[in-house]
């Protein structure tokens, strides 16, 4: 599988929305992404190729709750 490595800015913002909702920074990636993906796609087909944005969204819950921080 390919690595993908956040710049500068987007790790500083995983980062600060993680501290502030007291998540793991993968967590909150996963989250966004999730969000993003559900946004995005809502109202918008690719002409490129297709997109299943519930079960890509569904995937990013679930990878999610498998970041969950336990004290």
């Amino acid at each position: 599988m390919n690595t993908l490595v956040l710049n500068e800015v987007q790790l500083k913002v995983v980062k600060e929305v993680a501290e502030a909702e007291l998540r793991t920074p993968e967590q909150t990636l996963s989250l966004l992404l999730a969000e993003g993906v559900r946004f995005y796609f809502c109202d918008y087909c690719s002409p490129h190729g297709e997109v299943n944005e519930i079960q890509l969204s569904d995937l990013l819950d679930s990878d999610a709750k498998q970041q969950l921080i336990t004290d």
